[in-house]
């Protein structure tokens, strides 16, 4: 345990000065250039991989892919061989190699419904399903500069990621990456887009023309809880996109880096008055996630924060706060431990009824100087969080034990 405290001290100082990766700039960079050229008819995007000035520091790259999903790799420049099912390296001969396969763009899920689509008008999917994980050799303190552009069919007025834009092309900045990879959701063709400033984050709301989403509906909501997200989370991406559509996409929500999917049918504020939009931007702007049994961290923070930014920007009632909690106390009354590789929707209740009164007992043993928040902004400079690393940052922050976690939920 004390060397737990002794890392988040260190995590702590960090997060003052800004994120980890901020800190170590590689020395050497080399171009690299990402196109995307879509078509529709083939339900296929071709993907063309150029490295350029400086690409001499990269030696050998390795790909991981679904091999039902991607074919036709070729390259032009440099050695291109199979590895495996699923499995290729490629030592590419410096400036001027390129690189360039097919893959299927829609995916059905074994429910049925879609996580990404491609129509004839349209294509909603993201970036890491089209491009491969990818594994660099390179030479030491070497980046990347990369840029991703976009060749879209005849119609096709417009295109958006999570990235920013600068002329044609977007912006590949993954700070967490020397060898940058264009993730995140995207949306090409015949579509609409509404965006705004808030504070230093660009939001963009896009759907497909026709589609239901209301996108002026999630700009105004977002508008008004805003502050309360960077005051909860600190600093935030500089863009984040939002795509929506309907039926046959998945009904639900699905983050990612710098974006989010969100099924245009879906309310903005729930019944039960949980947020499935908050819930996604959560995840987007902390990017906590749990390991070795510990998912109801990620989950259980997303879904009490989904309540508690509509509540501090002032958009339900103390009353209507507390009804939420009991709702969510009697929905997980069941479950028996936290502790699970995939929080159920019963177990992320019962996780968020305990930050709730976790929260409330650092409000009472800091005289309210301190409060949930703190602890979030620790886990998002460590990301991946176990339930042991979480309970190490909430006595960091209440100075001694936690009388809320001394509990079997977390064994």
């Amino acid at each position: 345990m004390k060397q737990f405290l002794q890392l988040l001290l260190l995590a702590s100082g960090l997060w003052a000065a800004g994120l980890v990766q901020a800190q170590t700039a590689p020395a050497k960079t080399f171009a690299l250039d990402y196109t995307i050229e879509l078509l529709p008819k083939q339900d296929q995007a071709r993907i063309t991989m150029a490295l350029g000035k400086g690409s001499e520091r990269v030696a050998r790259l390795s790909f991981d892919f679904d091999a039902k999903r991607y074919s036709g790799f070729k390259a032009t420049g440099g050695q291109f061989a199979a590895a495996g099912t699923g499995k290729a390296t490629w030592t590419p001969a410096g400036d001027g190699s390129k690189l360039t396969w097919l893959v299927r763009i829609t995916h059905q899920r074994d429910a049925g419904d879609f996580d990404a689509r491609m129509t004839p008008d349209w294509a909603l999917f993201r970036g890491d399903k089209v491009i491969p994980f990818i594994k660099a050799r390179m030479k030491k303190n070497t980046g990347s500069t990369a840029r991703l552009r976009f060749v879209l069919p005849p119609g096709w007025t417009n295109v958006d990621t999570g990235w920013m834009r600068n002329g044609d092309h977007f912006l590949i900045d993954n700070r967490e990456r020397k060898f940058d990879r264009p993730i995140g959701w995207m949306i090409a063709g015949k579509v609409g887009t509404r965006r705004d400033q808030f504070g230093m984050t660009e939001i963009a709301v896009a759907a497909p023309k026709g589609d239901p989403l209301d996108r002026m509906d999630a700009l105004t909501m977002i508008n008004f809880v805003w502050p309360e997200i960077e005051g909860a989370f600190g600093k935030t991406p500089r863009k984040v996109l939002i795509v929506g559509a309907g039926d046959p996409m998945w009904r639900g929500g699905l983050s990612a880096p710098n974006s989010l999917f969100f099924h245009s049918q879906r309310p903005l504020v729930s019944e039960n008055a949980t947020s499935t939009l908050f819930h996604e931007l959560s995840h987007v702007v902390t990017r906590i996630s749990g390991e070795d049994r510990s998912d109801w961290i990620a989950e259980g923070l997303a879904e009490f924060y989904s309540v508690e930014l509509v509540w501090r920007a002032g958009g339900m009632s103390d009353a209507r706060r507390e009804r939420v909690y009991d709702n969510l106390r009697d929905w997980g009354r069941t479950v028996k431990t936290l502790r699970t590789d995939r929080s159920s929707a019963e177990t992320t209740a019962r996780a968020v009824v305990l930050l709730h009164e976790l929260d409330a007992e650092i409000r009472a043993r800091t005289k309210d100087q301190k409060d949930i928040d703190d602890v979030t902004k620790i886990l998002r400079v460590m990301r991946k969080v176990s339930t042991l690393e979480f309970i190490a940052a909430t006595e960091k922050v209440l100075g001694g034990k936690s009388k809320v976690l001394a509990t079997m939920l977390l064994k």
